[in-house]
């Protein structure tokens, strides 16, 4: 109850893993210049929530502040881009993967920052 979202992170077409050559492009920065969190129309209309608006993503493991885009997303899930962090901008803080758990799988070693259950709330 307390986090009913889905959290999935990935990446954008503009940004290649923490933007540290795309980030120098002007051409690519200008077209993804700061991370978002992507929510449907219809828990936007639940939440009161406007396109644009900067919101607080909580999980159980941190919080996010950032702008909301809407639409072109299933309800109940949020999308949240990886490539962004404190590294870039320390006063942003929209760092993904602040939400996700640091284990991986010990098979194949790959990291579980994929998916975390959320809150969002306007700010």
């Amino acid at each position: 109850e307390k986090f009913p979202l889905w959290l999935t992170t990935g990446r954008l077409v503009y940004h290649f893993h923490t933007r540290t050559k795309t980030a120098r492009s002007p051409e690519l920065n200008a077209a993804a210049p700061e991370p978002f969190a992507q929510i449907s129309n219809a828990d936007a209309a639940k939440l009161g929530i406007k396109d644009g608006v900067r919101v607080r993503v909580t999980s159980r493991r941190g919080k996010i502040e950032v702008p909301v885009r809407l639409g072109d997303i299933e309800p109940g899930h949020v999308f949240v881009p990886f490539h962004f962090g404190h590294w870039d901008s320390p006063e942003r803080h929209g760092a993904a993967n602040e939400l996700t758990i640091s284990g991986w799988d010990p098979v194949s070693k790959q990291p579980f920052f994929k998916f975390a259950a959320v809150n969002v709330e306007k700010l």
